[in-house]
This record gives C-alpha cells, sequence and structure tokens, in this order.
C-alpha cells in the first residue's frame, strides 16, 4: 500500500472528497513527524508506537576504492507494532 492507496481508502471509508482525504492523511502523518522531531513517542493503541533512537556510529565501505568510512551517528525511527496487532498469514 502506497501513500495514494491510503488516502483512496480514507475518500471510500468516510466519504471524504479525494481533496479533503488527502488533506486528513497529510495532517495525520505531519503531526506523527512533528511530535518525533520534538522528540516525543507517538503511541497508538492497539496499532503501534513510533520512537526516534540514536544510532551507533559504525564503519562502511567505499565500494569502488575498498576503503573504510566512518558513517555518523544519526537519529532513526522505530517501530514497535502492539500484541494486538497479529498479521495472519493463509497459507
Amino acid at each position: 500500500m502506497i501513500k495514494a492507496d491510503l488516502i483512496e481508502a480514507v475518500m471510500n471509508a468516510t466519504g471524504y472528497s479525494r481533496a479533503e482525504a488527502e488533506e486528513a492523511v497529510n495532517l495525520t502523518l505531519k503531526i506523527v513527524i512533528d511530535a518525533l522531531k520534538n522528540g516525543e513517542e507517538v503511541v497508538i493503541r492497539r496499532f503501534g508506537s513510533f520512537a526516534v533512537y540514536p544510532s551507533k556510529r559504525t564503519k562502511g565501505r567505499n565500494l569502488s576504492t575498498g576503503k573504510e568510512v566512518p558513517i555518523p551517528p544519526r537519529n532513526v525511527v522505530r517501530f514497535r507494532p502492539s500484541r494486538h496487532m497479529r498479521i495472519v498469514k493463509d497459507d
């Protein structure tokens, strides 16, 4: 599912126009992103939580020269699914 599919699903579920559904999806994503930028954890009950964690400094390799290159630490977003969110796979 891509963002356009999500907008379509909101549009079909709510009866909103495409522009209203797109605005709702964009606003929701903006609120989540802004909260994460401010260091807040975003918890959506029965779905999961998003939080920002620092990554460690690591070493990479330049494939053309073979030299090791330091990769600086940065912040990464992690998602932890709730225990209620179970993906059932049909065989």
